[in-house]
């Protein structure tokens, strides 16, 4: 038989697949071209039927599905060691957001992208607080990493984030969310026009800000507009366990969304960090996803006794995406690390294959990417990361754990994303990280003076 052309063959890797059995191929292969996988499985097959323009041999390291960061508030990511100096000042998030330019949500969403390579993820996704869209989208043009956004803060009752929640607004953030219903309604899908770019890296869903900041009547159109368009329909919900039970009151549960033909796979909830029993089966049944926020879902729990059920979710058919939020205390790579700790905390541990999901095909699914990235499988997207084999982690004993839930030490060899390599060595190929780093510093300094927290 004569050898098929290919443009790329990964040889002699141990092969996390990810896929419906989590499958670890010990001398595994990876097949691409152009954009995509064409064949996974043993090294000797693969050869024989495979005649690569490019080979790599991964020499034993792990080649896996690129994390995606399910929620990550990207603008933000500037200002995660921060608080502590606002609390003193009496300025709270509200006024660092304001403060934003288009520059600075670039630089900040720039300076995310390096260190997500260098911890082996090749995408993210942004929940609607990008003020300039096309700021950060540039990103993915730049250095060749897959994002997901929505519109700027849709809502229509901004101001109930401000009664519940006055450490994440000010006067001047408010002023830049909708005025009423009309407001929220014309912004609402603009961001879906970047979905008609075929192989395109910058993806488009129908996301409100939620938290109680949406009326019954934006939900409604919001929910109908993303059935229309085929697209994931994501709301913050259950964030603050004191409010969730707020709404619970009001009559706003579970099983009214369920009644109401709300919940299902074309949806996503971001924390549920209040779940009761009851509703497992509500959500988990019918395929509802949850992106799970680990660092955001302790602080809830220690002060508002929540009761998060996420790898209950998780077991009773929920896609589970796991996600930084904002990672303020831990590096990317330390997010494994966190939601095992989380898990053990909340009594149901989790095992290396859960949280493995999770980082990849679970996180792929809460924004309906599920049937073409997350997981190593013909016909999916080549998004995947070859791993060093001589990094101190890799001892080869369980290579899931190893490289779900233990922190990285060694930046991977290699990070492709629609079958391109984007970085090597930790490294983007695109850009380069000094001046990424320098641009970061210069904003956040300026950002620092306009909120008024400079020396």
């Amino acid at each position: 038989m004569t050898p098929q052309p290919c443009d790329i063959l990964i040889e002699s890797a141990t092969v996390l697949t990810v896929d419906t059995d989590d499958t670890v191929i010990a001398d595994g292969a990876v097949a691409i071209t152009g954009a995509d996988i064409v064949a996974v499985g043993d090294t000797a097959r693969l050869r024989e039927a495979y005649a690569p323009r490019e080979r790599i041999d991964a020499k034993g390291g792990v080649v896996h599905p690129g994390f995606i960061d399910a929620h990550i508030h990207i603008s933000q990511y500037t200002s995660r060691s921060v608080l502590q100096r606002m609390e003193a000042a009496s300025v709270t998030m509200g006024n660092w957001k304001s403060a934003l330019r288009p520059e600075d949500e670039y630089a900040s969403a720039a300076l995310a992208t390096v260190d997500y390579f260098r911890a082996g993820y090749t995408g993210f996704v942004d929940p609607g607080t990008i003020f300039m869209p096309d700021a950060v989208a540039q990103v993915a043009g730049d250095f060749g990493i897959r994002i997901w956004l929505t519109d700027p803060y849709v809502s229509d009752r901004a101001r109930a984030l401000a009664e519940n929640q006055p450490e994440l607004v000010s006067p001047s953030f408010l002023k830049l969310w909708p005025r009423d219903l009309e407001e929220a309604l014309e912004r609402l899908g603009r961001e879906l026009r970047r979905n008609a770019e075929p192989g395109g890296l910058v993806h488009a869903f129908v996301g409100i800000y939620g938290a109680d900041t949406a009326s019954p009547e934006l939900f409604r159109a919001a929910l109908d507009l993303a059935r229309r368009n085929g697209v994931q329909f994501q709301e913050h919900r259950g964030y603050s366990p004191n409010a969730y039970r707020a709404g619970e009151a009001a009559g706003e549960t579970i099983a009214a969304l369920q009644e109401a033909g709300a919940l299902g796979p074309g949806t996503t909830f971001v924390h549920m960090n209040l779940v009761h029993h009851g509703d497992i089966e509500r959500l988990a049944g019918s395929g509802t996803g949850i992106v799970w926020c680990p660092y955001s879902q302790m602080r809830m729990i220690s002060s508002e006794k929540g009761r998060p059920r996420m790898l209950d979710l998780a077991r009773g058919g929920a896609p589970v995406g796991l996600a930084t939020d904002i990672p303020r205390s831990v590096r990317f790579d330390a997010l494994g690390t966190l939601a095992h700790a989380n898990a053990a905390v909340c009594g149901t541990p989790a095992t290396p294959a859960e949280i493995m999901r999770m980082r990849t095909a679970g996180a792929a699914a809460s924004v309906g990417a599920g049937g073409w990235t997350g997981s190593i499988a013909p016909g999916k997207r080549a998004d995947i990361v070859l791993r060093a084999p001589d990094a101190s982690e890799a001892l080869g004993l369980d290579p899931v754990w190893e490289t779900a839930i233990l922190g990285s030490a060694t930046p991977p060899r290699a990070v492709f994303v629609n079958g391109r390599c984007v970085a090597r060595d930790g490294l983007p190929e695109r850009q380069e990280p000094g001046a990424v780093i320098e641009r970061a510093h210069a904003s956040a300094s300026g950002l620092m003076r306009r909120c008024g927290l400079s020396n």
